[in-house]
Formats: C-alpha cells, structure tokens, sequence
C-alpha cells in the first residue's frame, strides 16, 4: 500500500493555533515594550527637568534679595531662580515636533542647627516650622532642605512623578565654584580668596603683618517710619600673595516702637571680651528685670530689643550693661519732638529703642551699644589715592591708641580739603565704632600699647563703616555749598553705584567763596540708623566730624 505524505488538516490547524498565539504573544510583548520605552522617556524627561531646576536654584549669585538677580533668599517653595513653576513643555524626541506637558513644583523648609537639649551646643537640624525653635533665629537660615516634584501623566492617562531632595547652603555660586577641584579628602581647610569690595568704598586696615580686616558699605532696610542697617566686616589672613577670608561678621542696627511690659525675663548682653591671644564673644544670661513688649509691624528683631535691651543696677556693676547715661542705666523715652521727650514708667507707656544685634555661630544675639569715636569726611573719591588711604588708616589707628589709653586726641587728617568749580561733587563720611571693653581688657590693650606690642590693634574690636547715607550734613553757608540731605531709603545692592542710592551727602556749589561742610551723628547704636536721639541725654552727646574746608571757584 503507497504511503501518505504532508499533513493532515488537523496537523495544520493546530500550526496555525500555534503561530496565533505566538504572534499575539509578540504583539502584546511589543506593546509593552513600547509603553515601557514611552514611560522610561517620560521619566528621563521628568529627572532632567528636575536636575536642571535644581542647578537653577543652586546658581544664586547674592543672598540678599535683589532686583534681576537670583538671590538665596527668594529661595522658597515654588519661589526663585529663573526656571518658573508650574506647566513645562517639553519634547520627547528632538525630532518631533509635539511637546509633553509636566508640572513642576518645589518645596523648601529653613533649616537651623539648634540645641535641643539644653546643654547650650547645637546638636540638631530642625526646620522652620519646628514648635522646638528658639524665638531667635538667624536672618538667613543655615540651610534650606529642598524637594522638587516633576509629575506627568503617560499616554494611558495614569499619574505619575519622581522626586529629587537635595539641600542647598548660603554659599554664592561665584564663591562654591572655587571648591570643583578641591579634594574631598584633604585635611587642609578650605582657602577663601578674598575678593576686594569693586565699590571703593571701604578702605583695608592693616592689624600686624599677617591680618587685616575690611567691611563694605551698609546695606539699609527701610521699615515704615523705622530703619534696619546691615553691616559686614571680614577679618582677613595673608597667604602670600594675597589674602584669604578668615572670619566673616555681620551685624544687624534695627530702630524699634516698644511699649513698657511687666518685669519678667530679659537677656543680658553678649559681650566681646579678650581671652588668651583672641576676641570671643560671651553670651548674655537670662535675668528679671524690666521689659519692653514691640508694636505692630516691626522688624523680626525686634521682638528681642523690646524684651532685653533693659539694664539694672546690677548689670551695671558688672559691667554687663547695654547704655550708659550719666554713669547710670539707661532710661526710656517716647520722642515729642526736637529735644523734646517723655519718660517711659508706666505698663503701656511708648518709647523708641535701637538695638544692634551680631550673628554668633549662625544666630542673632543682641549686643552693647556701640561707641562711636569719630566721623571722618572726604570727597567721595579720596580714598580711591593709595597715599590717601595710607594716611587714613593711620589716623584711625591714632584715633583708636589715644581711645584705650584715655588721652586727648591730637593727631588730624590733612589733604581733604577741596577746590572746587559750580557744579555737584559728592562728599563721603566714615564713622569709627568701637566695641564697649571690660575695664581690665582694655587695662590689658593699654599695657601691649605702652610695651610697644603691636599685638593690641588686632585684640580691638573696631569697625571703620561708610555712614554717607546715614550721617546729618549741613554746610556753614548754604548760599554758597548746599548740601542735600534726602530722606533715608532702602539700599540694598551696595555694589552697584552706592552714592546714586539717593541723595545725600552731595554738595551744589552755587557761588564763588569758602564754607565748610560737616557730617554728624548721635553716638550711639541710633546714629546708624539716621534716628534721632533716644533720650535727653542722647541729645547732648553729638559726634561731628572736623569739617572739609570748600573753596568754589567759578
């Protein structure tokens, strides 16, 4: 019998099942894939976005706010930087033309390194809205913890998103630029160049041959009828040939509205003092004594001025006080009027404060008052001439010897007078502030002075500070130099054109002949912030320069 040969019609259906199930296997396998590869372009998508508004945040070139800048301040959730929050559109391929959208949004929280538990070290990170925190915090938070959400939905309409944390510290992008090529292993601590203040306006004070210190011009908040006043000085070490920054300080001078509370808990001041071969800072004490509560609508600080700055009778005899008036604590008044005041007794009663505040180990503390020694004035570009810087620091060095050993000021600054033509020429003023010493520190500064050491200059705590737009001028003849003298206002980038701010200080010569113009302030903490004088005794005790003598010359 013949055989048969190729297949049955079962043989073939079942074949043909086979290959159905295979392709439709492939189909769905390849429909995965192809979500798979949608979804994985997606989420690529999504985390370059995210990366690139977190290099956006990270590219702060300021800490305080500033117009058209990008500022570590503005830093906020769904705030700063120049990439905005919300709807971004974004193409999955560069070869097509449709765009995907995705939502955009970040979250952050100011973090402070706080003690927790009462030992008096910091020991934890807590962020802002932490119950744990102390009333005090630092103007500019230590840290800000960062999280940033990209979400999307897929061609299937399912939500989806990835999270990118990361943290971000006071640290301008100019500055953390220099650290790319830094070893992270390396025991050696980061070098700091020091890059001079582009304003002209500060002047370096050499301390002995290793040190030096320089500020930059205050920067100034106006606060409705109150004013705030930022200063920084940086404490400078040479490693030839130039200087790194070694220390940093910055102080706050707010004007405050207080009402009189009852006696309750008050800090005392935090107090520089001289310890071995160094300057520190000793921390105020919470005592009872009399207190201030703060009207509406003040500055942050001054919550603390209105509590603390209260002296007793005690805190005088341990020289832990803030003022001084006719050897005695100081009082508190409401101003009427010019020379005018009323004296704060009663629970309810209103009086005017000032109080200056230094940030130690990243928090605000308030201070002693300053003591002003001298106001010094030039034309605004004096001390762009080295010789004339020279000359000036020498002065203030002067100026500051015959301070500790409590003689009389013979010493003066020649060369700043000026002959000038009809026009607008703008003048400049310097203010010389001491920190008040204990008694013995400054006995020990007189005894370095009298031994020839030249150690004293850099154990006193001196801050030589541009007050042009805060000091009182008036000229002895205002038909020949007037001098304007605009209100105070908000001035804030300090390096771009200080004297254009607003004008003050700027002389108009009108007519041929000589004047002289003058520069002046109250001394203490209220001159800083152009306040009139707190107290009858305030009022007496003006500090004025020596005057420019102006020869116009048409």
């Amino acid at each position: 019998m013949k055989a048969q040969s190729g297949f049955s019609l079962l043989e073939v259906l079942i074949a043909i099942a086979i290959m159905l199930f295979g392709i439709a296997g492939y189909v769905r396998l390849q429909s995965h894939y192809i979500k798979l590869d949608h979804t994985l372009n997606l989420r690529q998508q999504a985390l370059s976005l995210a990366a690139r508004k977190l290099d956006d945040l990270q590219s702060f070139s300021l800490l305080q706010p500033s117009e058209g800048e990008i500022s570590y301040q503005n830093i906020s959730s769904d705030t700063g930087g120049r990439i905005a929050a919300g709807e971004v559109l974004l193409k999955l391929w560069q070869s097509q033309s449709q765009t995907t959208p995705f939502d955009l949004h970040w979250r952050v929280k100011n973090m402070y390194f706080v003690d927790t538990d009462n030992d008096d070290i910091a020991d934890s990170w807590l962020p802002d809205d932490d119950v744990n925190l102390p009333a005090t915090l630092p103007v500019i938070a230590p840290k800000k913890a960062l999280q940033i959400i990209v979400s999307w939905q897929d061609q299937f309409g399912e939500s989806l998103n990835v999270t990118l944390n990361s943290e971000l510290t006071p640290v301008p992008f100019v500055r953390s630029a220099q650290v790319q090529n830094t070893g992270l292993g390396s025991i050696l601590p980061l070098r700091v160049m020091h890059q001079p203040p582009t304003d002209n306006l500060s002047p370096l004070h050499t301390l002995n041959l290793t040190q030096a210190v320089q500020g930059i011009a205050p920067a100034i908040e106006v606060l409705g009828d109150n004013n705030m006043v930022e200063i920084e000085q940086t404490t400078l070490e040479l490693v030839v040939p130039e200087y790194q920054e070694k220390y940093k300080e910055a102080q706050l001078v707010v004007s405050c509205d207080c009402r009189l509370a009852e006696n309750g808990l008050g800090k005392t001041p935090s107090v520089t003092r001289i310890e071995g071969e160094a300057l520190v800072t000793q921390l105020g004490q919470d005592i009872v004594k009399e207190r201030g509560i703060v009207a509406d609508d003040q500055h942050t600080r001054c919550e603390q001025c209105c509590n603390d700055h209260h002296d007793t009778s005690g805190m005088v005899d341990t020289q832990n006080y803030y003022r001084l008036e006719d050897g005695l604590k100081h009082r508190h008044y409401a101003r009427l009027g010019e020379n005018s005041f009323q004296e704060a007794l009663l629970i309810g009663d209103e009086y005017q404060e000032v109080c200056r505040f230094k940030r130690i180990d990243g928090f605000y503390h308030i201070v002693p008052d300053w003591e002003l020694l001298a106001i010094t004035e030039f034309d605004a570009r004096h001390l762009n001439l080295e010789n004339n810087r020279n000359a000036y620091t020498d002065f203030i060095r002067q100026r500051l010897k015959a301070y500790i050993q409590n003689s009389t000021v013979t010493v003066g600054l020649d060369g700043r007078n000026l002959n000038l033509s009809l026009g607008r020429f703008q003048l400049a003023a310097y203010a010389l502030y001491v920190e008040r010493l204990y008694s013995e520190d400054k006995a020990y500064l007189n005894e370095l002075i009298a031994d020839g050491d030249e150690r004293w200059l850099a154990l006193t705590p001196f801050y030589d500070i541009n007050v042009t737009l805060l000091a009182n001028w008036h000229s002895s003849d205002n038909q020949i130099v007037n001098i304007l003298q605009q209100a105070i206002q908000t001035v804030e980038n300090v390096e771009q054109d200080y004297y254009a701010s607003y004008q003050r200080g700027l002389i108009e010569t009108l007519i041929s002949g000589r004047t002289r113009v003058y520069a002046s302030m109250n001394g203490s903490n209220s001159g800083l912030v152009g306040q009139f004088p707190l107290s009858p005794f305030e009022a007496l005790y003006v500090v004025e320069g020596s005057g420019i003598e102006i020869d116009v010359q048409p």
